[in-house]
């Protein structure tokens, strides 16, 4: 399989779990009969929370003395994701957000700072103004001879959820070596390892000495961003850290962790570590100082995603990923949308606050009826 397939498999893995091994994990850790916990979370499957079998195990709501009714109906199906958004949004920009080289495009030219593209890797029309496409042996080895020394990541150039990316860190006359996989020859990752995929090729970042030490790779800020006329309202923001051999920030990629950031002061309020249900950790688990960590450049970070959002206003409900390095915040991308679930499993909180609901309720989305029906094609939640 190609790396993007291997993801999107470990990725299903990860997602997916049966109910009769869901309620047998609630019915252990509470006590209480499957058929009671059953019947307590149709009330959460109605309209408008929507919430599935994974979404109530994940976040707790399965334990009632956790979490009051009020909060209790914060809480939103990820699967209503996508009616929302698109409600919210000119839906002529989703193309210009998630395609990774025209929103950079966009952005560099807004002044917001953003990763060095150097090349595009894979089988492709597409002309890309001043980047090579590189689809042979010979292009592959004089790319690679002009940053010897270096790591290139790479990521599909419309790919979500970090789908197929990997990262070059090494390269020899006959092989290429990306993290957690074995040396391969050129023509293998070619043809089996990129396959019919076209990849943009990035310069690695480097994260702020700050946050070294509580991540293996690029460690990203999803700010949830929501313009309104006057400012740009970011109710939620989340950190997200690659752990072990993970060379992406995704929270669906196993041992990754989530924090929950307060969006005023920027200091993590939360560890979160992803599993049939959400658990919060006091710290780090092998570092302490994660707890209360203050992040760097947090006000430079709030007006360079301000920035990125006003210059992409006609999507209202968007996100921006956006990594701390050490010569400050670059906006690695810019989301149509933002998936509710990964906001919602960091904080132990639910999504759906007054303000929040007020604000989708401006973009003439109905809470009750429209949310209440799912769009039947889904797709992949951002988490």
């Amino acid at each position: 399989m190609s790396m993007a397939e291997t993801d999107q498999s470990a990725y299903l893995q990860a997602r997916d779990s049966s109910p009769k091994e869901l309620l047998a994990y609630a019915a252990r850790k509470t006590g209480q009969s499957a058929f009671k916990i059953q019947k307590e979370f149709m009330a959460m499957a109605r309209p408008p929370s929507r919430l599935n079998m994974v979404e109530y195990i994940r976040n707790g709501l399965y334990d009632t003395t956790r979490h009051s009714t009020e909060e209790r109906s914060r809480f939103i199906s990820n699967d209503l994701h996508w009616p929302i958004t698109h409600a919210c949004n000119n839906q002529a920009w989703a193309g210009t957000a998630e395609d990774k080289l025209v929103a950079a495009t966009l952005l560099q030219t807004g002044e917001v700072t953003v990763p060095d593209s150097i090349a595009i890797l894979g089988k492709t029309a597409r002309l890309f103004p001043r980047l090579e496409v590189i689809h042979s042996e010979e292009a592959l080895r004089r790319l690679l001879a002009q940053y010897k020394g270096e790591s290139l990541f790479c990521k599909i150039i419309d790919g979500m959820v970090s789908f197929g990316a990997f990262r070059i860190d090494g390269w020899d006359d006959g092989h290429v070596t990306c993290v957690g996989h074995p040396p391969m020859s050129y023509a293998e990752f070619l043809s089996e390892f990129v396959a019919d995929n076209a990849y943009v090729v990035q310069r690695r970042l480097g994260n702020h000495g700050d946050l070294a030490p509580y991540t293996s790779a690029l460690a990203t800020v999803r700010m949830v961003n929501m313009v309104r006329a006057d400012d740009v309202f970011c109710p939620m923001a989340v950190i997200k850290l690659p752990q072990g051999d993970n060379i992406a920030d995704a929270f669906w990629r196993p041992g990754n962790l989530a924090c929950d950031i307060d969006p005023e002061t920027g200091r993590v309020q939360t560890v979160a570590l992803r599993g049939v249900e959400t658990e919060f950790l006091k710290d780090h688990p092998s570092v302490e100082g994660l707890m209360g960590l203050q992040l760097p450049f947090w006000s430079e970070l709030r007006a360079l995603n301000e920035r990125a959002a006003r210059i992409f206003a006609p999507i209202r409900y968007q996100s921006t990923d956006i990594a701390i390095t050490p010569d400050g915040p670059v906006v690695v991308e810019l989301n149509y949308g933002g998936g509710f679930d990964l906001p919602q499993y960091a904080s132990g909180r639910g999504m759906m606050t007054p303000e929040v609901c007020a604000f989708f309720q401006s973009c003439g989305v109905d809470l009750k009826n429209q949310c209440g029906k799912p769009q039947k094609k889904k797709r992949f939640g951002l988490f």
